[in-house]
């Protein structure tokens, strides 16, 4: 009995240090991983939010106009394989991180403020010319927001990471 009490003790402090470890490296799993996108929609069952961009890349960019306290997002973009991190609220120009064509980006919580039972963050992709925002995409909804507030049971890891993904189709 003593050694199954053991067991249980090991296997449960590898699964806490093995998923730690996934948590603070979940942008590179997205970076050099080139099946994760695959994976992730199948891991959260959802379609990713689609955007079609008819007129460039010039002023484009996501704004986290939600965030909760203490808590760091990232955005990653996976065809030129970069990613911008944000500790609050404010806009993120994608000139340089997105390409004409489909784009894939994902955004997931990398730092949660230790209150894991509630996360929020929410992105508005517009276009802001002399930092004045004069066009909203997806209808003025978001296009990657992620809750999480503890009322539901968590069935996986990417319940608490706030995966998201959206295709930017820019013209």
């Amino acid at each position: 009995m003593k050694y199954v009490q053991y067991l249980f003790v090991i296997s449960f402090l590898f699964f806490v240090a093995t998923s730690s470890f996934a948590h603070e490296n979940i942008v590179d799993y997205f970076l050099k991983n080139p099946n994760a996108w695959d994976d992730t929609r199948k891991i959260i069952h959802k379609t990713p939010t689609k955007v079609f961009i008819p007129d460039g890349l010039e002023g484009l960019g996501f704004n986290l106009t939600e965030l909760t306290q203490g808590d760091e997002v990232a955005i990653v973009f996976l065809e030129t394989q970069t990613f911008e991190k944000m500790k609050q609220k404010g806009f993120c120009n994608v000139g340089d991180k997105l390409l004409p064509g489909k784009n894939r980006v994902v955004s997931v919580i990398t730092r949660n403020s230790g209150d894991r039972t509630l996360f929020h963050y929410k992105f508005m992709l517009q276009r802001n010319i002399h930092n004045v925002p004069i066009s909203f995409y997806n209808n003025g909804n978001a296009v990657l927001e992620s809750r999480y507030d503890g009322s539901q049971p968590v069935k996986d890891i990417s319940n608490l990471a706030g995966i998201e993904l959206c295709e930017v189709d820019i013209r």
